[in-house]
């Protein structure tokens, strides 16, 4: 376990570090020692004395010189490396001294290999005055080794602390910047836990995974012997059980709150023959184990013949199945691989795994993911320093690029790969030869009236109402559909821009005159029949209810794809005269994958459609997988049309300007404009809770028009358990229920499905067709074991499988399997639930919601929104694809209308608290809205300073800019200009204050210079 804090005073750290209960000289002769090649030139060598640690963390150099001396000086970081439990109780319990030595060498290789020479950073002021960021490539830090938890249980750990001082490249000393500590603490920690986990193999000991990120422990260490010298970790656990959290953030904050001071340690003799008599009343000793990793460490150290002959045995076979892998370019393959080691070969084909494993998400990513990532899979003997030269042999042989460095030190954050550089590029050429190859149905003039008539008919069918018009936004949309020359062109709508009525508009001017509309969604139902709501994007469902012809661009694709590709023949002139006359419209665009979207183009242009419009909001989340194509082709100059009217929240002028301010970036501002009204609700570390009780406290009518949206899948899961419970207690919600294993998805890549490390006994592996290379068919296995050779033991119908992962084909282009987690889920009369997968038999949509009628042991029966009702026998495989549906996070909600909404957010999540994520939760709701979170003022600065977007490879080489920052993103008054009333524009001004007066110019004073220059 890795993790970081600041130093909050220097004489405490001193007095802490140096006096604190870290091993004796006898035990650990390298225990309170200078490390970094800072503290080198400075010359800090040897054992750490408390005077001069305490004025190093106080800027004080040796030589008496004082660095960054400002106000609010920070001290520097204390990173705290802690052995898994099992290392200590064999090291520390046990007696085996080897474990603290390697544990201390694994710590040094992090420190210097990773985070001195690749995280030191300090502030070079050449070009900027607030200053820019510039590699150092040294430290000053101190190392001391304790071994005790606060709780008094065994427990290593090495504090590495980091004093805020680095030299620049010119010899300066100045204050670190440790921006990149912070951000890479999981890659450190990857790093980490590779190091010990190679050497304590090497000392002969066996380990298996019991985490991410690297976590391990050591094999034959019992599980009841690991918690009983777990107390610390036990107390925060019934925290997290009393408070019901669920998010990792949650839990970090927990941590901290039941936090103790360390205990003093009276007789250390006395506290170790405690720790092993409390082993000895669980009958173990670990004796047996340590002899074993001794003779089998003994063994490797002196092999003999037979031990020589398997260890060459296993080099060959490592090299034989490099060698029958598929050809990539990424890794050695075919002959090539039998000559080179097994530890080449590893960090080849790890480094191989983590692209493709980053890439299904992102079109660029830096090396330091790349590095935690191919750490994470726990390949045997695999370190992070083989990764890191490999990638530096990617860079170097073009098989990944670097991206755009505008630094002085010519240091790129970004690396892409020639694939999703090529595939971005082939997507805008594409829709450049698409230019003046489009159908122009009409005049421009000629369209504007149809499209009115349209539209006060779609009045008189969907309301009775006379006067539907377009506004300018759609209309110009429609006339560019229905008059454009273009085949492919973008609509941008902000959230509410009334996509589904122009929609319904452009389908019936084109049926008049024999062409028809089809839409495409991202899946097959956006959640759109949320108790009655309904919704601005268009579903499949809801395209074909308004008379659409709809398909998920997956069944598009499938359908249409392969015919296409021929490019002639029978099955190409047959799909090619289907669609003649016919236009294609993809809606939330933001949402759809590079892939997807290169698809839906190639199919445009080789079956000749008359037009390929792309709709939606760049703005609001993108899609899951690589990709961001919508934004990237309007920055590139495509033909695009806005739709800049929120017609959705047009009643209520307050959400009207918030959703404004959210969609131009301004999310601080947006939750300053709602507390002035009385909508943000403060709760601290039990604001989920608080979000629940607000929903119960509703009047029945109002619950039924209030939804419940979260930023993430926990918080979700955490309110629908609450609210269930809240419901069970009112009664509203009848019987004793039935209990359930549904199935959640683990939320694995489909290249982390090829290593043993990401399966866990219990889990579901779902086969969605025939996996010949694992001879797997179709239907649900139980994971039962994961072994140490990489293989993974499966059960179905009472019969084992047993699986290696690393066969399956990485460059297969179907997602064949799926993993999931088993959750207990307990149901009752009158919950309501939605369906996480599709049902084909019975016409149910992924994501369609309904509520139980009536459970029993023996079935469980639900009424569908469109009313029909079914009963779903026990065992029946859709009881397993079941959840509760109080609650939707951004993904989900992202298209859904409703009048009124409570936005779950908290500070604490990092990468879902995002100003794409605030923009998708703010423009949900037409009436009212109102926020619940942790801390406000924390929200915001994380929202501020966290955009949510996407790579794009074209963007991260410079080639383009697609999301341009802010000239100043803390200058509020940079405002878009929003309609309001006097009311509301009052409330927005006190909320930014008073206008600053321009600076009057002074000349320079030689005491300003002086201090700045200090």
């Amino acid at each position: 376990m890795h993790s970081i804090a600041p130093v909050r005073s220097a004489g405490g750290a001193a007095d802490y570090f140096a006096n604190d209960n870290y091993y004796t000289a006898e035990e650990n002769a390298e225990a309170g020692v200078w490390g970094g090649e800072g503290a080198r030139l400075l010359g800090l060598e040897g054992d750490v004395g408390r005077d001069a640690f305490e004025a190093v963390l106080g800027g004080k150099l040796p030589s008496g010189e004082m660095v960054g001396q400002v106000e609010g000086r920070r001290l520097g970081l204390d990173l705290t490396f802690s052995m898994p439990k099992s290392a200590s109780i064999l090291a520390l319990v046990t007696g085996d001294k080897r474990i603290l030595d390697a544990h201390l060498v694994a710590v040094k290789s992090t420190m210097s290999q990773l985070v001195e020479k690749r995280l030191a950073e300090a502030r070079n002021y050449e070009r900027n005055r607030n200053g820019e960021p510039e590699k150092t490539g040294n430290l000053v830090y101190a190392l001391f080794a304790h071994d005790t938890s606060r709780a008094l249980d065994p427990q290593g750990h090495v504090h590495a602390v980091v004093a805020n001082l680095t030299r620049d490249l010119k010899g300066n000393w100045k204050a670190l910047w440790n921006g990149e500590i912070w951000k890479n603490n999981t890659t450190i920690g990857q790093f980490y836990h590779a190091a010990f986990r190679a050497r304590l193999q090497r000392l002969g000991y066996e380990t298996e995974a019991s985490g991410k990120h690297g976590a391990f422990e050591i094999k034959g260490v019992p599980k009841e012997v690991i918690k009983a010298f777990s107390t610390r970790t036990a107390e925060i656990e019934a925290k997290i059980a009393e408070t019901g959290a669920t998010r990792l953030a949650t839990k970090k904050q927990i941590t901290l709150y039941t936090r103790d001071p360390k205990l003093d340690v009276a007789d250390r003799q006395a506290l170790v023959e405690g720790w092993q008599a409390r082993a000895a009343e669980l009958g173990f000793d670990g004796k047996a184990l340590v002899a074993e990793a001794q003779e089998r460490a003994a063994t490797q150290a002196r092999p003999t013949m037979r031990e020589t002959a398997s260890q060459a045995f296993a080099e060959v076979t490592t090299r034989i199945s490099a060698a029958l892998r598929l050809p990539s370019d990424l890794a050695a393959s075919g002959p090539a691989a039998l000559f080179l080691s097994a530890e080449t070969i590893k960090a080849q084909h790890a480094t191989a795994s983590a692209i493709r494993h980053l890439s299904e998400r992102e079109a660029a990513f830096s090396p330091h993911a790349i590095l935690s990532a191919a750490l994470g899979f726990q390949i045997r003997g695999l370190e992070g320093e083989a990764v890191i030269e490999r990638i530096g042999q990617l860079i170097e042989s073009g098989q990944l690029i670097p991206g755009k460095s505008d630094r002085l030190d010519g240091h790129f954050d970004l690396v892409t790969t020639p694939e999703a550089l090529a595939r971005e590029q082939q997507i805008l050429d594409r829709i450049d030869a698409g230019a003046g190859n489009g159908r122009a149905f009409m005049a421009p003039d000629v369209a504007v009236e149809r499209l009115q008539q349209a539209a006060r008919e779609l009045g008189r069918e969907r309301a009775g109402a006379e006067d539907w018009q377009l506004n300018a936004g759609q209309l110009s949309a429609g006339v560019a559909v229905l008059s454009g020359e273009d085949r492919f062109l973008n609509i941008q709508g902000v959230a509410g821009a009334g996509k589904s009525t122009l929609l319904g508009a452009v389908a019936k001017v084109l049926a008049e005159d024999g062409v028809r509309l089809v839409g495409l969604a991202f899946q097959n139902k956006m959640v759109a029949d949320l108790r009655g709501g309904g919704s601005q994007a268009m579903s499949v469902d809801e395209m074909q209810a308004a008379g659409i012809e709809a398909y998920t661009i997956a069944r598009f694709v499938s359908t249409y794809g392969s015919a296409a590709a021929r490019g002639e023949g029978e099955r190409f002139e047959a799909a090619k005269a289907e669609l003649r006359d016919t236009v294609v419209v993809t809606d939330e665009s933001s949402m759809v994958s590079s892939r997807d979207m290169l698809s839906v183009i190639a199919i445009a242009e080789r079956l000749d459609l008359a037009k390929a419009p792309f709709m939606g909001d760049r703005q609001q989340l993108s899609a899951i997988e690589q990709g961001k194509m919508f934004a990237v082709s309007q920055s590139a100059g495509h033909a695009t049309v806005r739709m800049d009217e929120n017609i959705r929240q047009k009643n209520s002028p307050l959400l009207l300007a918030v959703a404004g301010l959210s969609n131009e970036g301004h999310a601080s501002l947006a939750l300053d404009l709602l507390a002035s009204h009385g909508k943000v609700t403060e709760a601290g570390k039990d604001h989920v809770a608080a979000a629940a009780d607000l929903w119960l406290s509703l009047p029945p009518d109002r619950r039924g028009q209030t939804a419940i949206f979260t930023a993430g899948r926990d918080d979700r899961a955490q309110i629908n358990a609450l609210v269930q419970a809240g419901l069970l207690r009112e009664g509203t919600l009848k019987g004793e229920g039935v209990a359930l294993k549904v199935l959640q998805s683990a939320n694995t890549t489909r290249e982390e499905m090829r290593f043993a490390s990401t399966y866990r006994a219990g889990q579901v592996l779902e086969a969605r067709m025939e996996v010949r290379e694992l001879g797997l068919g179709k239907g649900e296995y139980t994971v039962r074991d994961v072994r140490r050779d990489g293989k993974v033991m499966l059960e179905r119908e009472g019969r084992t499988k047993l699986i290696d992962p690393d066969r399956l084909d990485p460059q297969h282009r179907f997602d064949r399997l799926g993993l999931y987690e088993q959750k207990d889920l307990r149901l009752h009369d009158g919950d309501t639930v939605f369906w996480r997968d599709k049902d084909a038999s019975r016409d149910i949509a992924k994501s369609t919601y309904a509520t139980v009628l009536a459970t029993s042991k023996d079935a469980v029966t639900l009424e569908l929104s469109d009313r029909r009702q079914v009963t779903l026998p026990a065992g029946d495989p859709m009881l397993r694809r079941l959840d509760l549906g109080y609650a939707l996070n951004a993904h989900m909600a992202q298209g859904v209308t409703i009048a009124r909404a409570i936005e779950v957010i908290s500070s604490s999540q990092r990468n879902l608290a995002t100003q794409r994520t605030q923009n998708v939760l703010n423009t949900r709701a037409t009436d009212d809205m109102h926020v619940v979170t942790n801390d406000l003022a924390a929200l915001k600065f994380q929202l501020d300073r966290t955009p949510g977007n996407k790579t794009s490879a074209l963007e991260a080489t410079g080639r383009i800019e697609v999301d341009k920052p802010p000239a100043n993103p803390t200058d509020a008054r940079q405002v878009p200009d929003l309609k309001m009333s006097p009311e509301l524009r009052a409330k927005l001004d006190a909320v930014l204050g008073p206008r600053p007066e321009a600076q009057v110019r002074q000349l320079p004073v030689p005491e300003k210079s002086l201090g700045l220059d200090l």
